[in-house]
C-alpha cells in the first residue's frame, strides 16, 4: 500500500493530506470538484480542460475502464438522439454539457489510481461539503429563513427540497465509509458531525422521497450493526438530536406519505382539510399527473426519446395534444429519474444508465466480499457506498438526477475504491482450485518419489 495502514484490517492512521503523489490532472481535477460542490469561483471548464490536456502525464497511463466505456456508450447515444429530435434548439446544448460529463468520468477514473489520491479526495469532498452546503443550507434555514415553502434548500442545484435531500445521501455515506477507515481525530471528527449535519438537512428539506431513501438505507445498511451497542447508542442519539431541532411542519408533511398515491381531489376542500396538508396533497397529484405525460411521451418515443433537455417542451407539447388533468399543465420537470431519462433517451438510454449503476454495485460488492476478511474496515466503507448508491436509486423514484455530475463523481468513487482494494490485494487463487506446480517442482517431486 502507498499509505501507512494500521493492524485494524485496512484502516488508516496516517494523515490523508499528506504523502500524495501529485500531478497537474489530479490536482485540475481536485480544482473541479471543488467548483461543481461549492460554486466558488466559475474554474469548471477550464480546470477539466486542463486535467484533459495533463492526462497523458499521469505515471500509469490512461485506460479505459468499463463505467467509462458505458459512460461514452451513454453519451453516444444522447448524440444519436440529438440528431433525430424535433427540438434541436434545446437539445445540442444540453448534450453538449451531458458530454462534458463523459470527459470528467474519464479523467476521474484516470487520476484516482492511488489510495492516497483516493483518501484526499474523499476527506476534501466532505470538508467543502461541510463549508459550503451544509453550513449554506443550515444558516438559510435557520437564520435567513430562506427556506422554499418552509422546507430546507440552499443555492445553485442545492435550490430544490427533493435535489438537495438525494445529493445528502450520497455524501453522507462517503461520510461514513470516511469514519471507517480513517482514525486521526480530526477526521473522525469531522466525520461525525458531518453525519449527524447531513441527516438533519435530510430531515428538513421534507423530501418524503429523501425521507424514504434514508429510512431505505437505514434499514438495509443497518443490519450490519444491529448488534453493536455503541454505534446503537449513537443513532438513538442522533434521532433525539434530530426531532428536538426539526420543526413540527417537518413531522407533518412527512404523515402525509401514506397518501401519496391517493389522486382524491377532496384534498381541495378548505373546509375539510388544513391549507399546509393541501399543499402537500397537490404536490403528490400534480407529480402523479406529471408521471402520466411522461409514460405517454415514453411510448411515443421509445428508442431515442425526444432528446436530452428537452422533456420540459415536450411535456407542454403532449398536454395540449391530449386529455390531461390541468394540475399537469406547463413546461415539467418528470420529478423522477427514470421516466426523465426514458422520456429524453429512449428505453436504451434508461437500460444504459441502469447498467452502468448495475455494474458499479456489483463489482464493488463482489470486491469487497472476496477482501472482507483481510481488510475489514476498506470493506466496510464499500458497503457504505454500496448502500448509499442504492438509497440514491431510491431516491432518484421522485428526483431526476440523471445528468447531475454529483451522480456520476459518486460512481468514479466506488470504481476508484473497488479497483484500489483489488490491486491491493495481489494475485488471487481461484476458490476450490490448487496453484499449478512448476516444471522445477515436477521434477524436484518425481526425483523424490
Amino acid at each position: 500500500m502507498d499509505v501507512v495502514r494500521s493492524a485494524l484490517g485496512g484502516a488508516f492512521d496516517s494523515n490523508p493530506l499528506e504523502g500524495i503523489d501529485w500531478s497537474p490532472a489530479f490536482f485540475a481535477f481536485l480544482v473541479y470538484t471543488w467548483t461543481i460542490i461549492t460554486y466558488k469561483f466559475q474554474l469548471g471548464t477550464a480546470s477539466m480542460a486542463v486535467a484533459l490536456l495533463a492526462l497523458p502525464l499521469e505515471q500509469k497511463g490512461m485506460k479505459m475502464p468499463p463505467l467509462a466505456f458505458m459512460m461514452f456508450g451513454l453519451v453516444i447515444w444522447a448524440l444519436i438522439g440529438m440528431m433525430v429530435t424535433d427540438y434541436p434548439d434545446l437539445v445540442v446544448d444540453a448534450t453538449t454539457d451531458f458530454a462534458k460529463v463523459g470527459a470528467v468520468v474519464f479523467v476521474g477514473l484516470n487520476v484516482l489510481t492511488s489510495r492516497a489520491r483516493i483518501r484526499a479526495y474523499v476527506v476534501l469532498m466532505i470538508i467543502e461539503w461541510g463549508l459550503f452546503p451544509m453550513r449554506g443550507t443550515l444558516i438559510s434555514f435557520f437564520v435567513l429563513h430562506g427556506a422554499v415553502q418552509g422546507r430546507a434548500a440552499w443555492n445553485f442545484i442545492y435550490s430544490n427540497p427533493n435535489d438537495l435531500a438525494g445529493l445528502c445521501i450520497l455524501a453522507l455515506s462517503v461520510a461514513l465509509g470516511m469514519i471507517a477507515v480513517e482514525k486521526r481525530k480530526w477526521v473522525q471528527l469531522g466525520g461525525r458531525i458531518a453525519v449527524g449535519t447531513l441527516v438533519l438537512i435530510i430531515i428538513l428539506t421534507q423530501s418524503r422521497g429523501g425521507f424514504i431513501a434514508m429510512g431505505a438505507f437505514a434499514l438495509v445498511g443497518g443490519r450490519k450493526f444491529f448488534t453493536n451497542i455503541k454505534t446503537i447508542l449513537s443513532i438513538a442519539l442522533l434521532c433525539v438530536a434530530v426531532v428536538a431541532i426539526a420543526p413540527n411542519s417537518v413531522w407533518r408533511r412527512f404523515s402525509t406519505i401514506k397518501d401519496a398515491t391517493n389522486t382524491d381531489m377532496s384534498y381541495l376542500d378548505a373546509d375539510e382539510t388544513d391549507l399546509a396538508t393541501r399543499q402537500d396533497q397537490s404536490s403528490s397529484v400534480q407529480r402523479l399527473a406529471i408521471w402520466d405525460v411522461a409514460l405517454t411521451i415514453i411510448q411515443q418515443n421509445p428508442l431515442t426519446g425526444v432528446g436530452l433537455g428537452a422533456y420540459p417542451e415536450a411535456h407542454f407539447q403532449t398536454w395540449r395534444r391530449g386529455h390531461f388533468p390541468s394540475i399537469s399543465f406547463g413546461r415539467r420537470d418528470t420529478h423522477s429519474t427514470y421516466l426523465n431519462l426514458g422520456a429524453e433517451m429512449g428505453i436504451p438510454g434508461l437500460l444504459l444508465f441502469l447498467g452502468m449503476m448495475g455494474y458499479t454495485a456489483v463489482n464493488s460488492r463482489k470486491v469487497r466480499l472476496e477482501n472482507a476478511a483481510r481488510a475489514p474496515a476498506l470493506a466496510t466503507q464499500m458497503y457504505y457506498l454500496e448502500i448509499g448508491l442504492f438509497g440514491y436509486l431510491v431516491a432518484a423514484i421522485w428526483g431526476t438526477y440523471g445528468n447531475m455530475i454529483p451522480t456520476y463523481t459518486y460512481l468514479i468513487i466506488m470504481t476508484a475504491i473497488t479497483q484500489a482494494m483489488k490491486e491491493s490485494a495481489g494475485p488471487q487463487v481461484m476458490r476450490g482450485a490448487q496453484p499449478k506446480a512448476s516444471a522445477r517442482q515436477r521434477q524436484m517431486s518425481g526425483a523424490r518419489a
